[in-house]
């Protein structure tokens, strides 16, 4: 279980790599122009959500603003009388009938007015009159000369009565004696549905515009997003046809120095070397000419040697000529008799591509191969060539010590040239401990077909 858990671990890390690789490198290929509209983006989201919740909560307080300047325009058409000594029935009454006549009714639900110690000296409600509470900060917010709004939970026992509302708006707005001191406190309260209605009516309207305003700027930005992403495929398709074009001009002048070096170099060292051997041959065996004539025998055969091998590694990358299949062949021929490694190789059939591919998929089993050598220290590898997704694709899988994150100069070319060409190479830990190494490349059109 606990080796199941560490592939499934290796394998999120190796896709989590891949996908930061990737959007680094479209972080790069995307220009200073695509960085500063993607930024500029994320600035205009984040100004535009701030700013539409401002916006929201600005009307709410100058709603609560508006309603509590009406409500202490019609508090001062009220009788008050001095809350200093209890009041009697007739200024109660009066006062009762003015607030049922400009104040209460609609959204207005209960009116209360405050004395400084605390006691209720008048309500709408006579069950409230007398009684003494401790004042909320709101209120003596009011007794200090200003006007408090608030948006109540009703969970004070001063609004038990009203508790079933929910939630009710109070405004407190001070009253002044005759001295200009804050004689009382009115405290109006009102239904809080008129104002979420009217503040869901802004929202909805704000945050449409915000959407719509976001919607133009994202058309716009997947416009800029869509040409640039059209001029760098034209680019990248200007420039893998530039590449083809060199590399056929290089395997076109890789094969006349292959017929060159064969012909104008080799056969005469052939022709030397009999010549060396038929004279020798003259000679007796203790003559000095003889032995210096033996020594120069070595010399041309370290010479037709290197040049063999040179016109072997030439050839074998010209994989148009025996195919991609024998081409890797030969390599791991090669390497399995070089070295003591267990090769196995395998390739789908058939697999279509082009030249160029082929070539590139050589060298980079070839680095592969090279790398495992180097630095696995492993006693198997599996090299495996199959199509995947329209893609060609080579796998290179040892049982050596694992990937310890070597950049050498032979990969970092190897994989700028796969990025050319529109593919790719990963190099990462394989899931018995050794390392894997995938290069892929798309099949082009003429690969296709």
């Amino acid at each position: 279980m606990d080796k199941v858990h560490g592939m499934n671990d290796r394998d999120d890390q190796r896709r989590s790599g891949r996908v930061g690789s990737t959007l680094r490198r479209d972080w790069d290929e995307i220009g200073g122009l695509g960085r500063i509209g993607v930024i500029g983006l994320g600035l205009a989201l984040v100004v535009t959500i701030v700013l539409g919740f401002s916006i929201t909560r600005a009307a709410r307080g100058h709603l609560l603003d508006a309603r509590a300047s009406m409500v202490e325009i019609a508090i001062g058409e009220l009788p008050f009388f001095s809350v200093d000594e209890p009041p009697g029935v007739a200024e109660l009454a009066a006062l009762d009938s003015a607030v049922r006549i400009h104040i209460l009714g609609g959204e207005t639900v209960r009116v209360k007015v405050w004395a400084p110690d605390g006691t209720i000296a008048y309500s709408d409600l006579p069950e409230l009159v007398g009684r003494r509470f401790e004042l909320s900060e709101y209120a003596e917010a009011a007794f200090a000369g200003g006007v408090a709004t608030r948006v109540s939970d009703l969970s004070d026992a001063a609004h038990e009565p009203d508790r079933s509302r929910g939630e009710l708006i109070e405004f407190y707005i001070p009253v002044l004696d005759e001295s200009g001191a804050v004689g009382a406190v009115v405290e109006v309260e009102q239904d809080v549905t008129g104002l979420n209605d009217a503040l869901g009516r802004i929202a909805r309207n704000v945050w449409l515009s915000i959407g719509i305003g976001l919607a133009v700027l994202g058309v716009f930005m997947t416009a800029l997003g869509i040409a640039r992403a059209r001029d760098m495929n034209r680019r990248r398709r200007q420039v893998e046809d530039l590449l083809r074009s060199s590399y056929r001009a290089q395997e076109e002048e890789r094969r006349r120095i292959v017929g060159a070096l064969h012909d104008d170099i080799g056969q005469p060292l052939y022709r030397v070397l009999y010549g060396l051997e038929g004279s020798r041959g003259k000679l007796g065996a203790d003559d000095p000419v003889a032995e210096e004539l033996g020594h120069l025998q070595g010399v041309v055969r370290e010479m037709d040697d290197t040049l063999r091998r040179e016109l072997r590694i030439l050839q074998v990358e010209l994989a148009a000529d025996t195919g991609l299949d024998g081409a890797l062949a030969d390599l791991v021929d090669v390497t399995r008799r070089e070295t003591d490694l267990q090769v196995t190789f395998a390739i789908t059939e058939p697999i279509p591509s082009t030249q160029e591919e082929d070539v590139e998929i050589y060298r980079a089993a070839r680095e592969a191969l090279t790398n495992v050598r180097k630095h696995a220290h492993a006693s198997r590898v599996t090299m495996t060539v199959y199509e995947d997704r329209n893609r060609v694709v080579l796998d290179v899988i040892d049982d050596g010590i694992g990937f310890g994150g070597q950049r050498g100069l032979g990969l970092s070319t190897t994989r700028q040239r796969f990025e050319t060409l529109g593919g790719d190479i990963e190099v990462s830990e394989s899931v018995d401990g050794g390392t894997l190494f995938r290069a892929w490349l798309p099949r082009t059109s003429e690969g296709n077909g």
